[in-house]
């Protein structure tokens, strides 16, 4: 029967310590040589496969890597995908931030990994992704501009069913006092918020922007637990015409007024 193996950090696993030898021939390898050692360390991580297999597959995708050579990979990163979103081995958001860690992606490419995982979520699994990629920012995995450029692709002329974009957008609200949810980092302002959101919103298409950003708008004034216009800390005038204009646009209104009978959310 085989010997159980210790669970230990995918990298790093221990080895056992083999026996004292008789002298043998230079030429005849034996069990502790580096490469050997190297091996029993790099594999460690199918013994879990099945028992913990989020385990078994941050050493997956360490071994197997998703970006060779300036090139990407898709057989990998699809079964990758299959094993996070559709069989579950992550079963949080933020085990999303160990894989992507794990897959070692070079920051001038994470656009070109991002965007079919984001592909490939939209059509397999969408429920939950706007909370990943939330988390894969939160946790300095991916830049603003990874993610801007993935939905731009994955988005274009679309509309947003499972609210994956409205997740995204009110988990990186920037927290203040009527925000407590929101996200606080240096640097990360209502401005920086507002800019991403009009530029993803704005590759739907129109209803489906309308619908995005209206009910994101509603959201964020339930959780604040008063009317938009009543949260002038955050919500100054010049960012509710702002607002008020983008909704024009997408839902073709003439008037700001007619706003009043499409959503809940109060802007004047």
């Amino acid at each position: 029967a085989k010997a159980p193996v210790a669970k230990a950090p995918v990298a790093k696993a221990p080895v056992a310590k083999a026996p004292a030898a008789s002298p043998s021939p230079a030429d005849s390898p034996t069990d502790d040589t580096p490469d050997t050692i190297k091996r029993a360390q790099s594999d460690s991580w199918r013994d879990f496969a099945d028992t913990d297999p989020l385990y078994a597959l941050l050493g997956e995708v360490g071994v197997d890597k998703v970006f060779v050579d300036g090139a990407l990979r898709e057989d990998p990163l699809n079964r990758y995908l299959h094993k996070l979103l559709i069989q579950k081995a992550a079963r949080k958001p933020k085990d999303w931030v160990e894989v992507w860690a794990a897959m070692d992606i070079p920051v001038d490419n994470q656009t070109a990994v991002l965007t079919p995982m984001l592909v490939y979520a939209l059509d397999k699994a969408p429920q939950g992704f706007g909370k990943i990629l939330a988390e894969l920012l939160i946790g300095h995995r991916v830049k603003t501009k990874t993610i801007e450029e993935a939905v731009h692709v994955a988005f274009r002329d679309k509309s947003d069913p499972h609210n994956i974009l409205n997740d995204f957008f009110f988990a990186i609200f920037p927290r203040g006092p009527s925000s407590a949810w929101g996200w606080s980092r240096t640097g990360w302002s209502f401005k920086e918020w507002w800019r991403l959101l009009e530029s993803c919103v704005s590759c739907l298409a129109p209803m489906g922007a309308f619908d995005a950003l209206g009910s994101l708008l509603d959201r964020i004034e339930a959780k604040g637990g008063a009317a938009l216009v009543q949260q002038p800390m955050i919500w100054k005038e010049e960012r509710l015409s702002a607002a008020r204009s983008l909704l024009c646009r997408f839902g073709g209104l003439e008037k700001e007024s007619d706003l009043v009978a499409c959503m809940d959310a109060l802007l004047a």
